[in-house]
C-alpha cells in the first residue's frame, strides 16, 4: 500500500498514539509538569524563552525530517525518511498536540494541564499562547514530512 491511502493510515496512527500518549501515559500533564518547573526559573523571560523552546522542538523534528529526506533521496526510495522522522514524529507529535491551538477548545486544555501543575493564570496564557504557534506549525511539518514519504509526487 502506498500514496494517499498509506499517508491516510499513517496520519490516523500518529493521531491515535498522541491520544494514547495523552490519555493512558499522560504526556500533556508531564509536559505541563516539565515545563513550568524550567519557568520557576526564567522570570520575566517566559514567554520568549516558551516560544524558543517550542521552536527548538519543531527544529530538531524539521532537522531530522531534512536528514531522513536527503537519505531517502540518495537511496532512490522516500520511505527511507521515514527511518529518521517516524521515531521523531512518536516524539515530537504528542508535543506538538499537547501546545498547539488545533483542538476546538484553542489553548484551554494545554492551560488546563499547566494549572494543574500549579501554574497561575498570568502563567498558563503566557505559556500557552507563546509555545503554541510553533506547535502548530509543528503539525504542518508532521504532515509535509508524512506525505513526502507518502506520496512521492506531492
Amino acid at each position: 500500500m502506498g500514496g494517499w491511502p498509506a499517508f491516510w493510515v499513517a496520519a490516523v496512527a500518529l493521531f491515535a498514539w498522541a491520544v494514547y500518549a495523552d490519555v493512558k501515559l499522560g504526556s500533556e500533564d508531564r509536559l505541563a509538569r516539565w515545563w513550568l518547573a524550567r519557568v520557576e526559573a526564567w522570570g520575566p523571560a517566559t514567554g520568549p524563552l516558551s516560544f524558543m523552546l517550542s521552536a527548538a522542538a519543531l527544529g530538531g523534528f524539521g532537522l531530522l525530517a531534512y536528514a531522513g529526506h536527503a537519505v531517502a533521496e540518495h537511496l532512490g526510495n522516500p520511505l527511507w525518511a521515514l527511518v529518521a522522522t517516524g521515531p521523531a514524529m512518536l516524539v515530537y507529535v504528542p508535543l506538538s498536540f499537547a501546545t498547539a491551538p488545533a483542538q476546538y477548545r484553542g489553548y484551554l486544555d494545554w492551560r488546563f494541564a499547566l494549572a494543574h501543575a500549579g501554574a497561575d493564570a498570568r502563567l498558563q496564557r503566557t505559556i500557552a499562547w507563546c509555545a503554541g504557534p510553533p506547535s502548530l506549525l509543528g503539525i504542518g511539518a508532521v504532515t509535509l514530512a508524512l506525505a513526502s514519504a507518502f506520496v512521492p509526487s506531492f
